[in-house]
């Protein structure tokens, strides 16, 4: 009994003892819990928007990279009226890149390129680069192609004429695929109006008509590879279906372009 009771004592002694060290700011803290507490860990936030919705206030899509995002950011400044447009303006530009920043130090694979990277400016600013169209307008850029050819097999003259036709179209439709992704910008001056269009359709030529040529080379240049090699020339590569076959290869260059890239 007595052996217990001095257990007791000492039990008690100790938590007394503990709960003075505790009210003193005696009591040490682990080493990871210390350093997490004098070290918190600082995470990027993305800048608020009033608006809710950075690429609206912006004037661009989702999908636009930074060249896009920078060059509607200076547009819509350069027109802003007031300091709470502008500060709006500067809150969307702000958020859209800190978003972009965040995702790529979290390392958000489920984020798009464009979007991971769009505080970075890209090294070739005119290099193609992957964007899928809707696939309504996948099936409609096809079907131009499929017709283009059809139209060129019947017709009696040069086919020429009707794959040039159907580039002609697949060029407009890459012109408003752009549209979104290269706006005009948001002024009355003409100048930089004019020049915005003139950039995207050189944009949009250099894609389609870019693809057109590769392709169309290709093909031309593949009788004489296979002949070198010793190989058997096949037909459509022959007489009067060789001029045909770069026409098509040349024109499904210009389709996957206008499909698949921007």
């Amino acid at each position: 009994m007595k052996a217990a009771r001095t257990q007791a004592r000492s039990r008690a002694s100790a938590r007394t003892n503990a709960g003075a060290r505790v009210a003193a700011g005696g009591l040490r803290l682990g080493r990871p819990l210390a350093e997490a507490r004098r070290h918190p860990r600082i995470i990027p936030r993305a800048a608020g928007n009033p608006a809710g919705d950075p690429y609206g206030v912006l004037g661009v899509a989702p999908g636009a990279d930074s060249e896009a995002i920078n060059r509607a950011y200076k547009s819509k400044m350069s027109a802003a009226s007031s300091d709470d447009e502008k500060k709006e303006i500067e809150s969307a530009h702000t958020s859209i890149m800190m978003s972009s920043l965040t995702a790529r130090l979290g390392g958000a694979s489920s984020v798009a390129k464009e979007i991971r990277y769009a505080d970075r400016t890209p090294i070739f600013l005119w290099r193609p680069r992957v964007h899928l169209c809707e696939q309504k307008d996948i099936l409609i850029n096809g079907g131009i192609w499929a017709f283009a050819i059809y139209w060129a097999n019947k017709s009696t003259y040069s086919p020429w004429q009707p794959l040039m036709m159907g580039f002609a179209v697949l060029f407009i439709r890459m012109n408003y695929k752009l549209m979104p992704l290269m706006p005009r910008p948001a002024t009355d001056d003409r100048k930089e109006i004019r020049q915005a269009d003139t950039k995207r359709l050189g944009r949009a030529f250099g894609v389609v008509g870019g693809l057109f040529a590769l392709f169309a080379g290709i093909i031309s240049t593949l009788p004489s590879v296979l002949m070198a090699l010793k190989i058997t020339v096949p037909l459509w590569l022959l007489g009067s279906l060789y001029e045909f076959s770069v026409g098509v290869a040349g024109l499904l260059g210009s389709m996957i372009g206008a499909s698949f890239l921007r």
